[in-house]
């Protein structure tokens, strides 16, 4: 019945890690078989045939699985079909597959996971013509985009290089000599647009993309893929990891989208599906950037804010590893496949595990050039230019060295803003472009203020959010900020329904601390101008739109320096580390809505 089998060429490479033996593949299926409900006799087993210089295995049978839009408790199942056809070649594995999977036992005794350079360098070349890219920003923030997806006829036409080296490709689409192709490097799936093959095309199909791929280990990436992030192997980093995340949108992607998991809890002698309250809240007990600390060779992780030991890593030749994760809401916490019935995936895993095995983490180091993502690490090569691209980011006011305060002192006198505050220096030099200037300061405030620039050639608003504090290199000063910033990045647009109530708080004096002020909300201009400025800056298409953090706490001269000490091979400061990410992540998700995200501080 083997010549039956039409399916298309789509699988999973792997590396060997230990020779495959006719017993080996023998126990597989059995295992496959016992983890499924009444299967049938095998529609076709065969074991480790020759076809060329490759051997290849395969089982077929029919099994029993309860659908799953149906509860647990039903008595109704549906008839699955499943498949697997094994390919041993030049010291590695592909996996053909269809309902059916690899046991862990098996995978963790003769497979490895080839690297995403590997693939990358493997089955792509200078003429690829890539059309869809997935991808992954190489940030622990909550409040920046995580990732995109970008689709079009030649990408490498389309995307820009800027922000581009701040995200990692996880997956592609490509056109290589009239055939098409995708893959997904984190799981080493390839496959090639074609109509339902054989079993032995399906042989040569896997043979021709093994070929590729040790041929051409070691090659340089393409120049699409040469624009992002670039994978590279563990054992070539010397950075010490600072900062842990788990991957939260994998979790709940796996668990909501795909449907494709549960988490479970003991239930006497058997197990509870957790609801999804009880998932959103373990999910956000995991939503903490831990710190990464070094303590006697180990890789301790530490709670941000107490300081206590909440679990570790370690940094193997191949991966990082999570070793322990103690959150308590998670330590009785399972993971099971949705394909078994509730309590009957005999491969359950502690959901620690589960993030582990799966991936699930963001690690960052205190060279911030590296991130490890799903299981790889990357470099953002725009770095190596001395930080040019990140510095551009960053604009000096010399102003901002006699700041004293942020908001300065209120009187029922005073009439501006104290000149020695940060509030005083925007409206000073900082804006001096804007010819109409409102402050939005506390209330639901969008920014600190909100500046116009009415030139018809060129119109402009900016969201500026004013902040005060000695001069440091590290990331606290800046997560209020930032936040405030984010979130209010879609207020940008001036959404028409909101001003009515922006122009009732702008008509007024304003108030402090219970002060009241003659200061008037409308710094610059009228509020017939401040009306003129929100119609013409909305509906110009051409308006630019920045959002701008205006503080004393930090000297580009500063930053300048830490990158030239990193240029030279010196170690960073792990706080900078903290900053350049967190900045980073600023800069790129104001990018994403089309506004320009800036830092303007000290000389």
């Amino acid at each position: 019945m083997i010549t039956e089998l039409q399916a298309s060429k789509s699988c999973y490479f792997y590396k060997q890690s230990a020779p495959l033996t006719a017993k080996a593949v023998n126990q597989l299926f059995r295992a496959v078989r016992q983890g499924q409900i009444t299967p049938s006799n095998n529609h076709f087993c065969y074991v480790r045939q020759p076809h060329g210089d490759a051997l290849w295995s395969a089982v077929c049978f029919q099994f029993d699985r309860k659908p799953a839009f149906l509860a647990d408790t039903t008595k109704v199942f549906e008839k699955v079909s499943g498949y697997l056809l094994i390919v041993e070649y030049s010291d590695h594995i592909a996996v053909f597959k269809s309902q059916l999977d690899l046991t862990p036992a098996f995978v963790k005794a003769h497979l490895l996971r080839i690297n995403a350079q590997d693939i990358d360098t493997g089955i792509t070349t200078e003429s690829s013509v890539f059309g869809r890219v997935r991808l992954r920003h190489m940030t622990t923030s909550r409040l920046a985009l995580r990732g995109k997806t970008l689709e079009g006829e030649n990408l490498l036409n389309n995307v820009g290089l800027t922000s581009s080296s701040r995200f990692a490709p996880l997956g592609y689409s490509f056109r290589h000599d009239g055939e098409h192709f995708s893959t997904t490097p984190r799981t080493g799936r390839i496959s090639q647009r074609s109509d339902r093959s054989g079993h032995e095309h399906l042989v040569d199909f896997a043979t021709a993309i093994i070929d590729q791929i040790t041929a051409n280990a070691g090659a340089d990436s393409s120049a699409f893929l040469s624009t992002f992030a670039r994978p590279l192997e563990l054992s070539q980093l010397s950075a010490l990891p600072t900062q842990f995340a788990v991957d939260t949108a994998l979790l709940q992607e796996s668990i909501f989208d795909d449907a494709s998991v549960r988490l479970v809890k003991p239930n006497g002698a058997g197990y509870r599906e957790l609801g999804r309250v009880e998932v959103e809240a373990i999910i956000q007990d995991l939503t903490h950037v831990l710190t990464v600390e070094q303590a006697g060779g180990k890789a301790l992780l530490k709670h941000p804010v107490t300081g206590d030991e909440v679990g570790g890593i370690a940094l193997n030749k191949t991966r990082i590893a999570l070793r322990s994760l103690d959150v308590p809401s998670i330590l009785d916490v399972s993971v099971e496949s949705t394909q078994y019935v509730l309590g009957t995936d005999e491969n359950r895993l502690p959901l620690r595990r589960f993030i582990d095995q799966n991936d699930a983490f963001i690690v960052l180091f205190d060279q911030p050039q590296y991130a490890y993502i799903d299981g790889s690490v990357y470099q953002d090569d725009s770095l190596t230019s001395g930080g040019a691209t990140f510095l551009g980011y960053l604009f000096a006011s010399e102003e901002l060295a006699h700041v004293t305060g942020e908001k300065g002192t209120f009187s029922a006198a005073h009439t501006k803003f104290d000149d020695t505050s940060t509030f005083g220096a925007i409206l000073g030099p900082i804006a001096a472009e804007d010819d109409v200037i409102v402050c939005d300061d506390l209330n639901e405030e969008w920014a600190d203020f909100i500046g116009f620039r009415t030139d018809p050639a060129s119109p402009r608003i900016t969201f500026y959010h004013a902040k005060h504090g000695a001069l440091s290199l590290g990331a606290s000063p800046f997560h209020i900020s930032v936040s405030q910033a984010l979130k209010n990045l879609g207020n940008l647009a001036l959404p028409e329904p909101k001003m009515a109530a922006k122009f009732g708080v702008w008509d007024r004096c304003y108030n402090n601390d219970r002060q009241r002020t003659r200061i008037q909300r409308v710094c610059r201009g009228t509020m017939a101008a401040v009306q003129a400025a929100v119609t013409q800056c909305r509906s110009a298409p051409h308006t630019m739109k920045r959002v701008a953090i205006v503080t004393s706490s930090l000297s580009k001269a500063a930053v300048a320096a830490e990158f030239d000490r990193m240029n030279v091979g010196g170690r960073v400061d792990p706080y900078f580390v903290q900053l350049y990410w967190l900045l980073s992540s600023y800069f790129a998700a104001c990018a994403e809505v089309g506004a320009f995200g800036c830092v303007i501080c000290q000389e």
